[in-house]
């Protein structure tokens, strides 16, 4: 039996005051646990991400699934409740592990700055190296947490410890899939995220109340010298969605489960793009290579912000940690995040094996390489060493990920490697992660349609075999509603898909506010239907796309900081509100001659700055954004034959400009 015990507050508890969660602190062991931590620690060092190959490789679960593993769950809350409480001078403590992204701006691991750039973190962004760097700093954060899990187990009584030993070789990080459909009467954000800040744990010494470790990060103290600038100077812990900017914050994770729902149905069309159409991994990689193909780091860009509080409705009045690039990290949900884009990195790999980084300018600046550097696979991602002598991880060594130790559900018939490409296995594994694909990501798009006809068909004799399930006689409704939808050309398996596609320059992203001063545009939220600004309902929400490269700095810092700001790029999908409006009746096709009239019309935009405030609103169309374009595309694409399969754009086309 789990004894793990959520508040039973409304949902997730509209709001969480900071005193509240202060009351709460780490599992007491019965002894200073403080020595083992280092003895554990000093075994090897624990700044090298050690290549683990011919080890056990385990499963990343899905953080719901791990939830029903009751040791691996109890483990991994008693682990990260230790790393959170692990001396912050450590590199690897959580704010050790966390300050390598962004602030505070240190130098880890002896892995010293180029010069001029002493003012960002390590990340990688708008960079082609933006998947694999971001992986190999999720192989360090879950190896020192397997390390301290594998001391936590051995504190269980002499009858218990051989069960929780087995299980904390087991342990991997988990990941957050925001663009599953969640289990029914549950929220995109999992209860154990946002539903309380505390939780019961029955670790070795007994059942014991301690801070949720994943509902904030409680900083050790604040170090307002590194976090010179508000909010942060006054933030105590995360904060996601925060009720102000002042020093009674409080986070409101309510209000962020609602702001993902909203954007269920666009994460889901996003993801399902990009595992179908884009099969390039320089464009696939990140937000700053254009065209009308998704690509991973934009849909990543978009969680950060509606986490953080830039919802389409309602707006926190200050976003939080997760919304802004140099803070993401020290929230624990980050990791959870990142674990889910490496997951899709995985399952693209797997589909598409022979596209890999290929030789780029880099156009941002880290704390290691240099506006205009050429960077390809063999660039080191640093700060992640690979030995003791100094070497670096690259592209090219991460490539396959069971290096680490570590594979997905889908993935467990084996890596997938170019000398293996035409290899039955991995050809049975690509229809298998194609078949999932289909299933969790593709019910928005119509050739889920065209699919549950096929099975219709397959379950009466007449199509194909590869279909088991069956669906109820189709109405004449029905039967219109699909002659609607499929109506360009072809073997009456083409249709148009439908997307506003966003290109967004920072620097020049400023419109004029009350006060005179510019912002920054951080997000971009379509609404389809007859409404007003006073009337944005959840139902007229198409989706957003988030600007969290143009949000990485508080305007306090601008004009001391020498980051370049880049223009990036995303799509927000508007097919499925579009059939939705088909099946209604207010819409007689998805060919152009019935789409563009009725976008003219009715699609609009909402737009706000870096502070979360409006900065265009619905009414606003004709005076865009300095920097911003929105163009409407169609394009033609061709439904699969089987659920093995996956969709195929055959051509597009711009319809019109909104800027």
């Amino acid at each position: 039996m789990t004894r793990f015990h959520f508040s039973l507050l409304p949902l997730f508890g509209y709001l969480v005051n900071a005193l509240v969660l202060a009351q709460y602190s780490g599992y007491d062991y019965g002894f200073n646990i403080e020595k083992r931590i280092k003895r554990q620690l000093g075994r090897r060092s624990a700044m090298v991400v050690q290549d683990r190959t011919g080890d056990e490789v385990h499963v990343r679960q899905e953080i719901r699934q791990l939830e029903q593993d009751h040791d691996l769950w109890t483990l991994y809350m008693l682990g990260l409740s230790m790393l959170q409480y692990t001396d912050q001078a450590s590199p690897v403590s959580h704010y050790g592990l966390a300050g390598i992204h962004g602030m505070p701006h240190q130098t880890w691991g002896g892995v010293e700055p180029v010069t001029g750039s002493e003012g960002t973190g390590y990340c990688t962004h708008s960079s082609i190296l933006f998947p694999t760097w971001h992986r190999s700093y999720m192989a360090l954060y879950e190896q020192a947490l397997y390390d301290l899990i594998q001391l936590i187990a051995t504190l269980w009584p002499a009858s218990e410890r051989p069960r929780y030993e087995r299980a904390a070789r087991r342990f991997r990080l988990p990941y957050w899939d925001w663009a599953a459909s969640p289990p029914p009467g549950e929220s995109v954000l999992p209860r154990s995220i946002g539903g309380s800040p505390f939780v019961d744990v029955d670790g070795p010494n007994g059942l014991q109340r301690i801070a949720n470790p994943l509902f904030s990060y409680q900083f050790k103290p604040l170090d307002r010298t590194a976090f010179n600038s508000d909010p942060w100077n006054v933030w105590t812990q995360t904060l996601r969605s925060p009720s102000s900017g002042g020093p009674d914050a409080q986070s409101n994770n309510s209000l962020v489960a609602l702001n993902l729902g909203q954007n269920r149905a666009s994460l889901a069309q996003r993801l399902y793009s990009l595992f179908s159409y884009n099969d390039n991994y320089t464009t696939f990689s990140n937000n700053a290579m254009g065209g009308w193909t998704e690509s991973v780091e934009s849909l990543h860009d978009t969680i950060h912000e509606l986490v953080g509080g830039f919802g389409p409705i309602q707006p926190s009045p200050q976003p939080g940690h997760m919304a802004y690039l140099e803070w993401s990290a020290f929230d624990p949900i980050f990791f959870l995040h990142h674990c889910m884009v490496d997951r899709i990195l995985a399952l693209w790999q797997a589909i598409y094996p022979n596209s890999w980084v290929s030789s780029s300018q880099a156009l941002l600046d880290s704390y290691t390489i240099r506006r205009g550097q050429r960077i390809n696979s063999s660039t080191a991602l640093t700060p992640f060493f690979l030995d003791d002598n100094g070497t670096f991880w690259t592209s090219d060594s991460v490539r396959d990920h069971t290096k680490f130790g570590y594979l997905y559900t889908e993935l467990l018939q084996g890596p997938v490697t170019t000398s293996s490409n035409n290899n039955l296995l991995v050809a049975t594994q690509t229809r298998t992660i194609k078949r999932t694909i289909n299933r969790m990501y593709g019910s928005f798009n119509p050739a889920s349609l065209f699919l549950e006809k096929l099975r219709a068909q397959g379950a009466q004799g007449g199509g194909t075999g590869s279909f088991q399930t069956s669906r109820e006689a189709k109405t004449p409704h029905h039967t219109l509603i699909e002659s609607r939808i499929f109506a360009a050309g072809g073997n009456g398996n083409r249709y148009h898909e439908w997307i506003a596609n966003v290109r967004a320059e920072p620097s020049k992203n400023r419109a004029a506010t009350s006060s005179g001063d510019g912002v920054r545009v951080s997000s971009i939220s379509f609404f389809l239907g007859d409404i007003s600004p006073e009337r944005l309902s959840e139902e007229a929400c198409v989706g957003t796309m988030g600007v969290f490269t143009a949000a990485r700095l508080s305007p306090q810092q601008e004009t001391t900081s020498r980051v370049h700001e880049v223009t990036v790029t995303g799509n927000v999908p508007l097919t499925a509100a579009l059939v939705k409006k088909i099946t209604d009746g207010e819409l007689a096709g998805l060919t152009p001659q019935h789409v563009v009239p009725y976008l003219k019309r009715n699609l609009k935009m909402v737009v706000r700055g870096v502070r979360g405030e409006l900065v265009m609103d619905i009414e606003d169309e004709e005076r865009c954004v300095d920097g911003m374009a929105v163009q409407i595309v169609s394009l033609v694409t061709e439904a699969p034959w089987s659920d093995e399969e996956l969709p195929r754009r055959r051509e597009g086309r711009v319809e019109f400009e909104m800027c």
